[in-house]
């Protein structure tokens, strides 16, 4: 009887070892570190106005074009894993954390703003470095964003002749 005795407690010594061994193991596994966000910045062909995320009115910001400064609400953070053959990506403000965002309501002049992150197609989207072109995944392919002379920033599948020159930071 006393043998039983040890061995089940020999047993459960040996669990419970295995057990912490195994937690330890997860724990460094988990305590890595992430790797540094690239940021980017978006502005016009003469680089003196950047895509600007700005003033936050509870959960959703504006966006707009404003002189370049290199502040962080000017830096824009690729976000997902998106396996198109264009991939379409979420583009994170480093100032706010709100991501890039459109809809597709009409053929031009759709609103942006950067909201809450969510995975889902007017917050994904896709540089183009050789159009110079910044598109949202949206049903309506053909839709990208613009800007009007007075920084404002818009959706259209109409055209435009608004370039984006992305660079990182």
């Amino acid at each position: 009887m006393h043998t039983t005795w040890i061995k089940n407690r020999l047993g459960k010594g040996i669990a419970a070892v295995a057990l912490a061994a195994g937690i330890g193991a997860l724990q460094t596994v988990s305590a890595q570190a992430a790797p540094d966000p690239t940021y980017w910045t978006f502005g016009d062909s003469t680089f003196e106005r950047c895509l600007t995320g700005g003033k936050i009115d509870g959960a959703t910001s504006r966006v707009f074009l404003t002189k370049c400064n290199g502040s962080n609400f000017q830096k824009w953070d690729w976000r997902g894993d998106d396996p198109d053959y264009y991939p379409h990506e979420q583009l994170q403000n480093k100032a706010t954390g709100l991501c890039l965002a459109t809809d597709n309501e009409s053929m031009e002049n759709n609103a942006v703003w950067a909201s809450r992150c969510e995975w889902r197609k007017g917050m994904r989207f896709h540089y183009d470095d050789a159009g110079h072109t910044l598109c949202p995944a949206l049903t309506n392919y053909s839709t990208c964003l613009v800007a009007r002379p007075n920084g404002a920033v818009y959706g259209t599948s109409s055209g435009g002749a608004y370039e984006w020159w992305g660079s990182r930071v």
